[in-house]
């Protein structure tokens, strides 16, 4: 017993040293990690001493930088608990680099902001990513203001993640005065930053005014970002790396103007969010050499218009919401309903992601006959009680990529009604080189033998026309 006692009172202590240096809280009595540092020591009858710990542990031995780089790597929570393997290991947390996540740490506010301080208090070593949590901003604004301003981050803040949201009570410019703040607050890190995310801030017109310049910026994404488009292309244009833009449900904003000599992926979401004073009426991509992803996930309330003037290596198309009115590609110009014969395409294009009300099959075979290179179809499928996709006397001409290119097809909400059974028929009776048909259907569904079987049946499945075809049921 006299044993047992002195190996639980230094564990106690550290325990103890962990929590008030580092802002780190156990829940009383909670059970012990599973893959707790502590369970890292070499076994026996009781806690080993610690010369025997210091020739059984071969990690400690490592020059400290390595061993720096190897708790920088870990989470805040994780980093911390390193400092229970060994006194070699103590130093480590005040000069590594800090990956601190506000989320990670409590689901209430107060808590997060009182433990993230002590960890930013007592840490001394650079901050490399930082996500600021805040269910009612105007309660920790200042906080947050006079963190931006710690020494360990200037130089250093490479990942920023602003995700805010603002008390009922308080004004719309009164909140958005705070987020533009601390926007501002962000730039003095502009020469370090690598991503960059904000949610529910706002770009004011006079931003364009500040010296705007991100050299190492490469991807950003804004989620309820109340902005003008002036405001948004001179953040882009001052992105002369950025490879990655993602923006869903701004605010303001009318067009989305872009023209990047190094952009990539371009997804762009719902944009209205909740105020719909402003309708999002165009995408334009002016000019952008390397860009391979174009994902406008608009589905139901984006703009009726999108404008591809020059994008030479796109690859990847879509979702394409089936009210679009308007989608132009170089000189192609691409309609629901297109002449008898196209007479330009769309090379480049290998994937393309629609979505089909109905579903709508002479409307996306039309849409297929501009993409003659393309191998992956993805369809989300809303049913209509109207649609019909009679398969009898449906001659839609020749396609070139159901001839030749065409290998997977992926069909959500796949439902066993007529007017879906015979969409997915035609292009089971007529891709001939295709690979694999995934149907995405409900689990009690897939899980049903007799219902299979009608299905196999009903899809004319030994009738295909790719002998190499395979068709999976999937309920993801």
């Amino acid at each position: 017993m006299a044993g047992a006692s002195s190996t639980k009172s230094p564990r106690k202590r550290r325990s103890q040293e962990l929590k008030v240096g580092h802002g780190i809280h156990h829940a009383p009595g909670a059970k012990k990690d599973k893959y707790s540092s502590l369970d890292l020591l070499p076994g026996g009858l009781g806690e080993p001493k610690e010369e025997e710990a210091s020739r059984a542990d071969n990690i400690s031995r490592l020059p400290e930088e390595i061993l720096g780089t190897i708790v920088s790597l870990l989470y805040t929570r994780d980093v911390a608990r390193t400092q229970a393997i060994s006194r070699q290991w103590l130093p480590l947390w005040c000069s590594a680099s800090l990956n601190l996540d506000m989320n990670a740490l409590s689901v209430h506010e107060r808590k997060r902001i009182d433990i993230a301080g002590s960890i930013l208090a007592a840490h001394r070593g650079p901050v490399h990513r930082l996500v600021l949590i805040s269910d009612h901003l105007e309660r920790c604004n200042t906080t947050f203001e006079d963190w931006l301003k710690l020494p360990g981050m200037k130089n250093n803040l490479s990942h920023l993640d602003f995700r805010f949201a603002i008390g009922n009570t308080t004004p719309t410019d009164q909140a958005n005065d705070m987020t533009y703040s601390l926007v501002i607050s962000a730039l003095r890190f502009s020469s370090t930053l690598e991503v960059v995310s904000f949610s529910s801030c706002c770009f004011r017109d006079d931003m364009i005014n500040q010296p705007l310049h991100f050299p190492k910026l490469r991807k950003l994404n804004l989620h309820s970002v109340a902005t003008s488009e002036d405001a948004l292309h001179a953040v882009i244009s001052a992105c002369p790396t950025l490879e990655s833009l993602h923006v869903n449900y701004t605010i303001r904003l009318r067009r989305l103007h872009v023209r990047s000599a190094s952009l990539r992926s371009i997804c762009v979401g719902t944009t209205h969010g909740l105020n719909q004073e402003v309708v999002f009426q165009e995408v334009v991509v002016e000019d952008a050499p390397l860009l391979e992803r174009l994902m406008p996930t608009l589905l139901d309330d984006g703009p009726p218009s999108i404008r591809v003037i020059s994008a030479p290596r796109l690859h990847i198309l879509g979702i394409l919401p089936s009210f679009i009115s308007r989608l132009e590609i170089g000189t192609v110009v691409i309609q629901e309903m297109p002449p008898v014969s196209v007479a330009v395409s769309v090379p480049t294009v290998k994937i393309l992601v629609l979505q089909s009300v109905g579903p709508n099959l002479a409307a996306v075979v039309n849409i297929l006959k501009y993409f003659p290179c393309l191998e992956k179809l993805y369809i989300k499928i809303t049913l209509q009680s109207t649609a019909k996709n009679e398969l009898r006397n449906y001659l839609p001409g020749p396609v070139h990529c159901l001839e030749h290119h065409l290998k997977s097809i992926v069909l959500k909400r796949y439902q066993a009604k007529t007017p879906v059974v015979n969409f997915a028929k035609f292009f089971i009776l007529n891709a001939k080189v295709l690979k694999v048909m995934k149907f995405g259907v409900q689990d009690i569904t897939r899980q049903n033998e007799k219902w299979m079987t009608n299905q196999r049946r009903r899809l004319q499945l030994d009738n295909k026309a790719s002998q190499d075809a395979r068709f999976d049921f999937d309920s993801k």
